[in-house]
């Protein structure tokens, strides 16, 4: 969900974008601890000496990413999954390296990747494990949409009640309340302007 969330606020104009070429995925892949350091480098450098198979790279994950974030949506919002998402997110699982072996961590394990290619199946491979993770097991019960109609960020609900409704309750859920409180203020809510 974090890699489809590094688009956001996309129910608003203009859409907000944190991915905006191959050195961005490659800090967030960083940053998420998917891809070590020895790698990333690995993969900037071939990057800047290969501009149009960067950019080829880049574009294909970007698709992935959307793929991701149409199932998980649909999902959310208890739709049926699209057939062509599926089937795409399948492709990219079969031509991502398998995950065969842990390494032990300070804080329990991970799965030990081989080393990353310049495909979008092998950058993003422990992003489409989760995602095919997700979809498959019983957590998709609790993913969620936020119910800020500008936001749409994805989360997982992890409340005991399981009626969470906003992605952080600082952000969409102040802004809901402080919105219905000038609505009420104002009097617009009793005039029936939402």
């Amino acid at each position: 969900m974090a890699f489809a969330n590094t688009r956001y606020w996309r129910g608003s104009d203009p859409v907000r974008e944190s991915l905006n070429g191959l050195a961005d995925v490659l800090k967030w892949c960083g940053g998420a601890g998917t891809i070590d350091a020895p790698t990333l480098q690995q993969l900037a450098t071939w990057g800047s000496r290969n501009s149009g198979e960067a950019a080829r790279l880049f574009d294909e994950t970007i698709a992935a990413r959307e793929t991701i974030y149409a199932l998980l949506s649909a999902e959310a919002a208890g739709e049926a999954i699209g057939g062509r998402d599926i089937d795409e997110l399948d492709r990219l699982l079969v031509a991502a390296p398998a995950r065969t072996s842990l390494s032990a961590l300070k804080t329990g394990a991970a799965w030990r990747l081989p080393p990353v290619a310049a495909t979008t199946a092998s950058l993003l491979a422990p992003v489409l494990w989760s995602a095919g993770d997700l979809l498959a097991g019983q957590r998709r019960q609790r993913l969620r949409m936020c119910a800020n109609d500008k936001c749409r960020w994805l989360f997982i609900d992890d409340s005991k009640s399981g009626t969470r409704r906003w992605c952080s309750m600082s952000s969409c859920g102040n802004r809901a309340k402080a919105h219905r409180h000038y609505l009420k203020k104002t009097g617009a809510a009793a005039e029936g302007v939402d």
